[in-house]
């Protein structure tokens, strides 16, 4: 996973591939995004051609991450296989799914004040 802050974001770039291997790279790498409260977090899952229980987990535990930070994780863009496993297991219902980066950009208040 690759991650840069830009624009007064924290952008998120998971591997294509989020399974075992992919999701304790994820976990590995929020260890390393310096934390500031009230900052947004963005994991742009376009690119996430699979993702399985482990890496499933994973994202649950970065978006946990991100709230004990007292930040906002948002996905941005999910794959269509990513948006299917999210709702078969109804997570669609608990995170903060957008379809576009443009989106962000006029919500972002909303986000922090929320």
């Amino acid at each position: 996973m690759e991650w840069q802050e830009l624009n007064g974001y924290v952008w998120l770039q998971p591997q294509t591939c989020l399974d075992s291997h992919g999701g304790l790279i994820l976990k590995e790498q929020l260890a390393h995004i310096p934390i500031e409260p009230q900052k947004v977090w963005v994991m742009n899952m376009a690119s996430v051609d699979f993702m399985d229980s482990s890496g499933l987990g994973a994202v649950v535990t970065a978006v946990k991450f991100a709230q004990s930070k007292g930040c906002r994780l948002v996905m941005c863009r999910p794959s269509a296989t990513v948006r299917l496993v999210f709702e078969i297991t109804q997570l669609d219902r608990v995170f903060e799914i957008i379809e576009n980066i443009e989106e962000i950009l006029s919500i972002s208040g909303e986000l922090l004040s929320a």
